[in-house]
């Protein structure tokens, strides 16, 4: 019996155009297995022995029914095999993974000094006005800030804090837009004055910003800063870590650190180190995949990899040894999976295997 057989019976039990022997088959396969725990030797014969009654009734059709009881031995064979082995292997796994889910729309947007409020109670639609400024809900997951022309209110720094296992997307009063990643802090002003248009960020955002060839938009990040007047790029600088990823997707930017003054084509990235920019080639797939619900590892090393799913699925990773945390890897799945399934991936290699406790993730060497 082999596996395109027992699809097709499947199937055509879906769709209801099996015979009145083959929908008995497969409902007494199904009645049969138990999935509240692991098949032993002993239930498996049973079921196949309760099924085999039920198909063979009557002696004179015997080689009709034999035929669907090979289909059902076949079907309680394959099944109960693809069962037991993801029971004893990822048994663990399974259960643990349970308390550690995929991230989702959260933050927290702090007005002035005081007042704070958490985005994810407020409803698509509704207003909040602070100081000249109208804050709208526009979808799951975006906010707008829009200047409130009869206000003479003075502008405030604003803060959109976005924890591990959360992003959010802004469109600040100028119509920037702006995906801030896990992890992250965006500080803003209400309304931009003056002659720039000037914001800080720590860990990572996607940007697109509208342009104003007589403003510059810069974007300030630790000893980095970002100046432009109208693009779309990525820019990577989470508190502890010691580089600086700056992704140009379209339009020119001007990376600036000390004395260091670089000017970014599309498709380009600069990184720096904490002392020096270095200039390459983007791997732009890979680097702003995340704000397409990704994530896409070109090449990358395991350590950088579990580093993004820890912050998205709010976990810790402990690795067994240095050396696995260098393990590079390449492939790609939805951010909106379960956490199993990400790291089943990354288990194919067969070089690694994955134990979770609580909210930690321990790597160890197969």
């Amino acid at each position: 019996m082999n596996d395109q057989e027992i699809n097709d019976l499947l199937n055509r039990y879906r769709e209801g155009i099996c015979t009145a022997a083959e929908k008995k088959a497969v409902e007494a396969w199904y009645s049969a297995l138990d999935y509240k725990h692991t098949l032993t030797v002993e239930e498996f014969e049973s079921a196949k022995e309760r099924s085999w009654k039920q198909l063979n009734p009557i002696k004179k059709k015997k080689t009709t029914y034999l035929r669907y009881a090979a289909i059902l031995i076949g079907l309680l064979s394959f099944s109960t095999m693809i069962y037991l082995i993801s029971q004893n292997q990822r048994k663990q796994l399974i259960v643990e993974t349970s308390m550690i889910k995929p991230g989702g729309n959260r933050a927290t947007l702090v007005l002035g000094q005081k007042d704070s409020l958490d985005l994810t109670q407020l409803i698509i639609g509704e207003t909040i006005e602070s100081n000249g400024i109208v804050i709208k809900k526009l979808a799951n997951g975006t906010i707008s800030y829009a200047i409130d022309p009869t206000s003479k209110a003075t502008p405030l720094t604003n803060k959109l804090i976005v924890p591990r296992g959360g992003q959010y997307r802004i469109v600040l009063a100028d119509s920037s837009i702006v995906l801030v990643n896990s992890e992250s802090e965006l500080e803003f002003p209400s309304q931009f004055n003056g002659h720039e248009r000037r914001i800080k960020m720590i860990g990572e955002g996607y940007f697109e910003i509208a342009k104003n060839p007589s403003k510059p938009f810069i974007v300030q990040s630790k000893e980095q800063e970002v100046k432009v007047l109208g693009t779309k790029f990525n820019i990577e600088a989470y508190r502890n870590d010691k580089n600086i990823t700056t992704t140009l997707l379209e339009g020119k930017v001007q990376v600036t650190s000390g004395q260091q003054h670089i000017l970014l084509k599309p498709g380009e990235q600069s990184l720096f180190d904490g002392e020096k920019i270095h200039i390459s080639s983007a791997a732009i797939a890979s680097n702003t995949a995340w704000k397409d619900n990704l994530f896409i590892f070109q090449s990358q090393p395991l350590g950088s990899i579990m580093q993004k799913i820890a912050r998205w699925y709010h976990a810790e990773v402990v690795f067994e040894n240095r050396e696995l945390a260098q393990i590079r890897f390449t492939g790609s799945i939805s951010k909106n999976q379960e956490i199993d399934q990400v790291l089943n991936l990354l288990e194919m290699t067969d070089k690694i295997k994955f134990v979770i406790e609580q909210q930690t993730i321990y790597v160890k060497a197969k």
